[in-house]
């Protein structure tokens, strides 16, 4: 219900560009749909969240109810930038953020369906479950880093680092308590390599940037 109110939205974002004395117009149409929209979406995110209440996701895991709630929103903010261009920096910045928590709200609990069934507000977690969402944090890091590197962005690699440090905090926090003798030597043994790798390629990505400045 709330996702033809996000397109009516960003496809009066895209006609600002038009200029002319529409673009007020066009301007407080796009506001009033997306307050709309963002209102549904409190609704989805909070009252609605079936980690926070007994609702019950439908579907087989990663092809489930989550989809329409959470990734498609997420997906659509993300592809809208590519034509949304000529707007201010701060905005495109808001939408990319959205889009952003939105795919990462999906990854998040579609690995809590994947190993708690169908209603993700069980107590506790799974030491699987527990180890992947430190897979998927690291995938996400390396991913963002590589990003960094092919766009020269120096942003984009503080973000990629940021991600990769709070896995490790997450590891050393949490998943390690769970681990015992040579399964908790092994895995430090796996991080620490992971780590080295990411490190290197961080220097490596940050000399190419300063040898081009």
């Amino acid at each position: 219900m709330a996702l033809p109110w996000l397109l009516v939205a960003l496809a009066q974002l895209y006609r600002m560009q038009l200029g002319g004395g529409m673009a007020v117009v066009r301007a407080v149409l796009a506001g009033m749909a997306a307050l709309i929209w963002g209102s549904g979406m409190l609704t989805v995110v909070t009252l609605l969240n079936p980690v926070l209440t007994a609702e019950r996701v439908a579907g087989p895991p990663v092809l489930n109810s989550l989809v329409p709630a959470y990734l498609v929103p997420g997906v659509v903010l993300l592809v809208s930038l590519r034509w949304l261009g000529h707007l201010p920096r701060l905005l495109k910045r808001g939408i990319l953020g959205l889009g952003v928590a939105f795919v990462t709200l999906y990854a998040g609990l579609a690995i809590r369906h994947w190993f708690q069934g169908p209603y993700l507000n069980a107590p506790g977690t799974t030491q699987g479950e527990l180890y992947t969402y430190t897979i998927a944090l690291m995938a996400t890091g390396a991913a963002l880093l590589y990003q960094a590197i092919a766009r020269r962005s120096a942003p984009l690699r503080r973000v990629a680092m940021t991600v990769i440090a709070l896995t490790v905090a997450k590891v050393f926090l949490i998943d390690i308590s769970g681990l015992s003798g040579l399964t908790r030597v092994f895995s430090f043994l796996a991080l620490g390599l992971s780590l080295a790798g990411l490190a290197w390629l961080n220097r490596w990505a940050a000399g190419q940037q300063e040898g081009r400045s």
